[in-house]
């Protein structure tokens, strides 16, 4: 069963938000129609008949109220929620007297509240009430319905259950890969060099359809290390040991449960279930401050401070185990409401509603820092530059230091500005990212001693910067075609 809603708001980009931000088809609503004013939504609700209409109260022309009126005469039985950044009781009392289902405050919307009030609704057209912790959402993740498994989508639980052995331990692993590095993938190559080949021979390993890796894996200790040592940009979420089939759902849910973790601890970590962060379930997710500094940098444009000032909320937020969804959202809404009109050009508006998308599907506090600066400098820069002083510094600086462990805060730290800024920048200046400008430099350096034949594949590794001889060769066979032996010749 899919409930058809209809959204009505004024505000452009908070409608943008809402569609974007909010999972509606997973707790079973289909966006049916879009409206941004009382009018044009009452046509709409006549020709559209949907099941449910949230909708602004102040809006130009027939506001909220009205439009609940009228739609009330037509159908006294469809479900009506508000949603309004207006706490005016008597507004209040007046949908309540409507039958309005649920009334919602944009100001203080909290992450879950939408989420919350979309599961109420669907147990109300369902005719039951919702067992606490029971979930019985369509298309929440069912584990034969969601996996995608590479060698045999239609029978692949039924084959891996011939292989279970009763007496092992076994843990749930979700293995991520930075999204831009997973696009660039060869799936198939990837799995020729994947570790623990009999995981793919025992069926053990599958894509979901968000293209996460499942591995079902005996207990073994040097799981984590060997995979993230193997692949970059990658995150690791272990469920606790469990005993066989019958706790696969169990162990699933942990790994998945820990995917909010990832976000604090970033790629490159593994984040095991029995060191599971306990989040905070009360209090805000941004203070009043907060909010009244961002707010204030958003009205002068600085795109650093503003980057600056998000840094120190996300590990504030880390601090007070502040859960990513609730961060997010709180963040959009603010950056949303309050970014100056003189940055939304009609070329602007598109970026920005994408943006709001790409954010919150953000893994990592790291890749939402990069699209949020990306979004930034699209809308609050004219047009762009050639290559800038802070640019050039961070460019002289790898020439001299490329031996060296170079980091983003390193190179960001020679031109003076966030690391995430700065990202932007230099990518939209050169045409790269930093670290890949660095990889490149350095694959140019080893290609010159190649040739030259100074000093083993070894030492000429080490004397670019690139200490681990395997991985400098992969990275050389990745942009050259060849490996360092058969590039010497």
């Amino acid at each position: 069963m899919t409930i058809r809603t209809m959204l009505v708001e004024d505000e452009w980009l908070i409608r943008e938000a809402l569609l974007k931000t909010i999972p509606w088809e997973r707790y079973g609503f289909e966006i049916a129609g879009e409206a941004g004013n009382g009018s044009e939504a009452l046509d709409m609700f006549i020709r559209l008949q949907p099941d449910v209409v949230i909708t602004d109260i102040r809006m130009p022309g027939m506001d909220g109220l009205e439009l609940i009126a009228c739609i009330r005469e037509i159908s006294p039985t469809v479900q009506i929620c508000i949603l309004s950044s207006h706490t005016d009781f008597q507004l209040a009392r007046q949908g309540i007297r409507y039958g309005v289902f649920e009334y919602l405050d944009k100001l203080n919307l909290s992450s879950g509240e939408i989420e919350h009030c979309l599961e109420r609704l669907y147990m109300t057209f369902q005719g039951q009430p919702r067992e606490r912790g029971v979930s019985t959402l369509p298309g929440e993740p069912q584990l034969e319905v969601r996996s995608l498994e590479l060698q045999s989508p239609s029978a692949w639980l039924k084959q891996f259950r011939i292989h279970v052995r009763e007496c092992a331990g076994w843990r749930w692993v979700i293995m991520l890969i930075n999204r831009e590095m997973w696009e660039q993938t060869d799936i198939h190559a990837w799995l020729e060099e994947f570790p623990y080949p009999e995981v793919i021979k025992e069926r053990r390993l599958f894509v979901d359809a968000e293209q996460r890796l499942h591995l079902i894996m005996e207990d073994e200790i040097e799981v984590p290390r060997l995979l993230l040592e193997r692949y970059e940009d990658t995150g690791i979420l272990i469920s606790s040991r469990v005993a066989g089939p019958e706790e696969w759902e169990k162990a699933y849910r942990e790994a998945e449960e820990l995917q909010a973790d990832l976000f604090y601890t970033g790629w490159n970590h593994a984040v095991e279930y029995e060191h599971k962060r306990i989040y905070q379930v009360s209090g805000p997710a941004l203070t009043g401050d907060q909010e009244d500094k961002l707010i204030a940098l958003l009205a002068v444009g600085n795109a650093n401070a503003i980057l600056e000032c998000l840094d120190e909320l996300l590990l504030d937020a880390q601090r007070r185990s502040v859960h990513p969804k609730r961060l997010i959202q709180a963040l959009t809404m603010l950056l949303t409401r309050n970014i100056p009109g003189k940055y939304l050009q009609r070329e602007h508006t598109a970026v920005w509603g994408e943006a709001i998308g790409r954010i919150h599907s953000c893994t990592t506090a790291g890749e939402f820092m990069e699209r949020m600066s990306s979004a930034l400098r699209t809308v609050m820069q004219d047009k762009d530059r050639p290559v800038t002083m802070d640019v050039e510094a961070a460019l002289r600086y790898a020439q001299e230091h490329y031996a060296e462990k170079l980091t983003l805060g390193r190179l960001a730290g020679a031109a003076h500005l966030n690391p995430n800024y700065f990202a932007t920048l230099f990518k939209e200046q050169t045409g790269e990212t930093p670290m890949a400008f660095v990889a490149r430099l350095r694959v140019e350096k080893a290609k010159e001693l190649l040739k030259r034949r100074e000093g083993s594949v070894q030492e000429i590794a080490e004397q670019v910067g690139l200490h681990n001889l395997s991985h400098f060769s992969r990275v050389f066979k990745k942009m050259t075609g060849q490996t360092p032996s058969e590039y010497r010749g």
